[in-house]
């Protein structure tokens, strides 16, 4: 029961990690993508772009951690499923997170380049930024959909087996609902911008994102019922697996 908890606790942690991470990234880089000479402008605050980045890293990499502390008890109850969420929440999104960083790293090298060669070249320049630019927004609503997926899976296996309220598991899965629909529509727009939260479509995001916070708090200060860890059957050793073949 105490590791149980413990694993509650760090789930509860890696989900604030990844919010504040994700909050903290957009302080750094808005103002420097609001700029009107972007993305030529960023090597100006190389700094403030670098640690911005890194945030966006850390938060993929915080929240990849969920599902893998989940899996040992997921796995007791639909292995396939428990499968699929570290797949989709865990190694595929954070493919997408690098990919995203990597994008912006190199916007980063382009800005650096065309500090140095001077605006001679500048259209040249831009075209390859806004390039870069173009791969990272397709990057996000994919990423989002993929984000959405494993979402679906974890919180379907939180409502079988009620190791949370089964309002909250429920919550998380109409928002996985809410955020693919969004990240779908973008794709389908004319300019495939990733939904800003809060914004048009973007609003579709917002339960998702209350139910995180709420999910953490929950975590830490709750954990999982007692009465549904002590129901979950247990996985046989591998002796027993031989000898019932």
């Amino acid at each position: 029961m105490n590791t149980y908890r413990k694993t509650a606790v760090m789930i509860g942690i890696l989900f604030i990690i990844g919010t504040v991470s994700g909050i903290l990234a957009g302080t750094f880089l808005a103002p420097i993508q609001a700029g009107s000479t972007y993305p030529l402008n960023v090597s100006a605050s190389e700094s403030q772009w670098i640690t911005g980045t890194l945030f966006i890293l850390l938060m993929g990499l915080s929240l990849a951690m969920v599902p893998v502390l989940l899996y040992p008890i997921f796995r007791k109850h639909n292995e396939v499923l428990a499968l699929g969420s570290v797949l989709f929440r865990g190694i595929f999104e954070q493919v997408g997170e690098t990919l995203l960083v990597i994008s912006m790293f190199l916007l980063l090298t382009v800005s650096e380049i065309y500090g140095k060669t001077g605006a001679a070249d500048a259209s040249s320049f831009q075209t390859l930024g806004s390039m870069l630019i173009a791969a990272g927004n397709w990057i996000q609503p994919i990423n989002g959909i993929v984000f959405s997926v494993g979402t679906l899976m974890i919180f379907v296996l939180f409502y079988q087996t009620r190791l949370i309220p089964r309002l909250l598991s429920g919550w998380g899965i109409i928002g996985a609902v809410l955020y693919c629909t969004a990240e779908i529509v973008s794709i389908s727009s004319p300019l495939h911008l990733a939904p800003d939260i809060g914004e048009g479509i973007g609003l579709l995001l917002v339960p998702t994102a209350i139910q995180e916070m709420v999910f953490a708090v929950w975590m830490i200060v709750k954990g999982f019922n007692p009465s549904a860890i002590a129901s979950q059957p247990a996985r046989p050793a591998a002796h027993e697996l031989l000898s019932a073949a």
